[in-house]
């Protein structure tokens, strides 16, 4: 057996926490002599000690490493599957608000380059398009599946015009979940597709970045600020249009100049149809 002393520099754990885990029921000396009060360790409760350092390190309070400890084998593989999902959604959660910030970052850089994107009030003309609208439970993958199919679809009808695609929201307040969306491929005309005719907004401001998606918030509001000092109100839903954009094309081929392998080259312009405040 080891002296308290010893058995803390071969196992490479202060005295402190030897003696809080005794407190805590998690490590207890093999022995304590009555006279001395000194403690003794094996050097079998090294294994015991570097599970408690490992469940530690994985984020267990106390309480749950000391019930982990004498959990059998089902339990504890139940209780860590549940532990790597929790720490797989902080690691997404983490991961989002990076790109936030890199946006934000990138947004920073631009207005300090006197490259801020600029408000153009413009027509957008009539254009027929193929188009599949649903409520997608969230943003990001399930979007992307639509583009995907819409776009196979029209291939396979070799109907695809050179226009960009876009999505329209069709909510009359923001969702993050559940919204009401149309992704939208022009289309040539004559195709024997089932397909509608977007009519012709006679006004629209129009905002163009480049760069990831996270910019879009930032671009929004360059937009409501325009807006409001343009004396102008919402007319229509929003739109998003894709002309740099990342697509699997499973099942379709698009032309590499609309393509983009990172999100820093990205480029999308959003559209608010608008009408003058009465």
């Amino acid at each position: 057996m080891f002296r308290i002393g010893d058995f803390s520099r071969l196992a490479r754990v202060t005295i402190k926490t030897l003696h809080h885990y005794d407190e805590a029921g998690l490590l207890q000396p093999l022995h304590v002599d009555p006279h001395t009060g000194y403690r003794y360790y094996d050097a079998t409760q090294l294994q015991t000690l570097h599970r408690i350092l490992l469940l530690k390190d994985l984020g267990f309070a106390l309480d749950q490493i000391r019930a982990l400890l004498h959990a059998d084998a089902a339990s504890l593989a139940s209780v860590l599957e549940k532990r790597r999902e929790e720490l797989a959604a902080s690691i997404a959660a983490d991961q989002s608000r990076l790109r936030r910030l890199e946006a934000l970052q990138l947004a920073i850089d631009q207005r300090s380059n006197a490259s801020q994107p600029t408000v153009l009030l413009r027509e957008s003309p009539a254009i027929e398009v193929y188009s599949i609208r649903q409520r997608v439970p969230h943003f990001g993958a399930p979007m992307q599946a639509l583009f995907e199919a819409a776009e196979a679809t029209v291939a396979a009808a070799q109907a695809r015009s050179s226009a960009s695609p876009f999505t329209i929201f069709h909510d009359l307040e923001y969702r993050e979940q559940e919204a009401d969306v149309e992704v939208c491929i022009p289309v040539k005309p004559g195709t024997k597709l089932d397909t509608h005719i977007l009519p012709r907004c006679e006004a629209a401001a129009s905002i163009t970045y480049q760069g990831p998606y996270e910019q879009t918030p930032l671009a929004y509001s360059l937009l409501l600020d325009w807006m409001n000092r343009s004396g102008m109100r919402l007319a229509g839903p929003l739109r998003e249009v894709y002309h740099r954009y990342g697509a699997d094309q499973i099942g379709y081929s698009l032309p590499a100049a609309v393509l983009a392998t990172s999100t820093v080259d990205f480029v999308t312009e959003l559209q608010a149809p608008v009408a003058p405040l009465t």
